[in-house]
């Protein structure tokens, strides 16, 4: 998600607790930004176990669908994302993320199963059998100005943007924004960089079961995507997983992290659970690369209709997807991530063959069969031979007789 804030009460105090990853600020040049998820330390939870964005960048601007996970009270629930203008705000279809998983998920491929046809030099002779081994200058004013507004779906929201940041603090305050305390500190840096800021909360009514997946669209064209992490390691226990998705008119790939691959033979046929093998050993990679990796999942030229009717804008004629991983733990998230356009890189499928470490099957039997059938085939038709020829020495012998008498 781009930068995500839930605030919620507690009785004594607020703690403020930096949970999620960090915002997207969207520029006509890049993607930049940073921030936190608030959440108070005994009511509010928030499912992180995977950030999923998908960025569409089109001819006139840039869309940003993100999918919201939270768990806890209604009226604890705002969202407030930095940006660097004013956007248009709206849902998206929840089948989106459905359908972009199943374009861009990596697949596992069990290799298909041994058996003596690879030792079978008859079937392989006469039955035609093969063997196969089978992702500004700061305003100073400390006026509260609201630039949009409105509701969509279950959530209310207004655009805001002040010189001052102890004035937007008390301004979500007394919109019924339940923040922390030191919120003025935490949202300084985007006041400096004289930021708008959209605020969402759910409506009075609202339920968390309505929660939907949130449409941003900025009237600029990024050019790249910077996704700013380091804010968010301060209450990240072990490890936080993100996966980007980026639908433009060319293949992205990462500029300032190493790019890591799981190699098809490392997650063998006989794990019970594949998909978490491979999220092991892509974190294993990342690590190694210093802990700032990333994993290439998908990279291939789609279908413009394979997700417009999902999409509000519809994607570029020519439209590319790719799909990155990456993860963190709390003391590596320190440099923000970059992702810029890489024609010359290679396509990158889904498929994932698994290594087949199955015992040989034991093809004893298979080779005493071929070594019988090798040995008789000369022999077989030799005795035809002979068989034949003696018949004809008997014909004709026979025939030499009569012709003498």
């Amino acid at each position: 998600m781009f930068f995500q804030h839930v605030f919620a009460r507690q009785s004594l105090f607020l703690k403020a607790v930096l949970l999620a990853t960090c915002l997207l600020l969207l520029l006509p040049a890049s993607a930049q930004a940073c921030g936190g998820l608030f959440t108070s330390t005994n009511q509010t939870r928030v499912s992180q176990d995977t950030e999923r964005l998908l960025i569409s960048i089109g001819a006139q601007k840039t869309t940003l669908y993100e999918q919201i996970r939270y768990q806890g009270d209604a009226h604890d629930f705002a969202w407030v994302l930095p940006v660097a203008t004013v956007p248009t705000v709206n849902t998206a279809s929840p089948a989106l993320f459905n359908q972009l998983e199943t374009l861009t998920a990596p697949r596992f491929f069990e290799p298909a199963a041994k058996n003596c046809d690879s030792v079978d030099i008859m079937k392989s002779l006469f039955g035609g059998g093969t063997y196969s081994s089978g992702a500004g200058a700061p305003a100073t004013s400390s006026k509260v100005d609201i630039y949009a507004g409105g509701s969509v779906g279950p959530f209310t929201y207004q655009v805001i943007r002040s010189g001052d940041a102890g004035a937007l603090t008390s301004w979500l305050r007394s919109h019924q924004y339940v923040v922390p305390a030191n919120t003025s500190d935490l949202i300084q840096p985007y006041v400096q960089n004289h930021m708008y800021f959209l605020a969402m909360r759910l409506r009075a009514q609202g339920s968390v079961a309505n929660i939907a997946p949130v449409q941003v669209t900025f009237p600029t064209v990024m050019k790249q995507v910077t996704i700013p992490i380091h804010l968010a390691a301060a209450d990240i226990q072990q490890r936080m997983r993100m996966e980007v998705s980026i639908l433009a008119s060319q293949r992205f790939g990462p500029q300032n992290y190493q790019e890591v691959h799981v190699h098809p033979d490392s997650i063998p046929s006989t794990d019970p659970d594949p998909v978490q093998k491979y999220g092991q050993i892509a974190d294993s990679a990342i690590q190694q690369a210093g802990g700032y990796g990333v994993v290439t999942e998908y990279a291939q030229p789609i279908s413009p209709y394979a997700l417009s009717s999902y999409m509000s804008d519809k994607p570029v004629s020519n439209a590319y997807l790719t799909r990155f991983y990456t993860s963190y733990t709390p003391n590596l998230m320190q440099r923000d991530p970059t992702f810029v356009p890489r024609p010359d890189l290679p396509t990158v499928s889904t498929t994932i063959a698994l290594k087949d470490t199955s015992a040989a099957p034991d093809c004893t039997a298979v080779y005493l069969q071929n070594a019988a059938c090798l040995t008789a085939f000369p022999v077989i038709p030799a005795i035809i031979l002979i068989a034949g020829g003696i018949w004809l020495w008997k014909k004709r012998k026979t025939k030499q007789n009569k012709q003498h008498t």
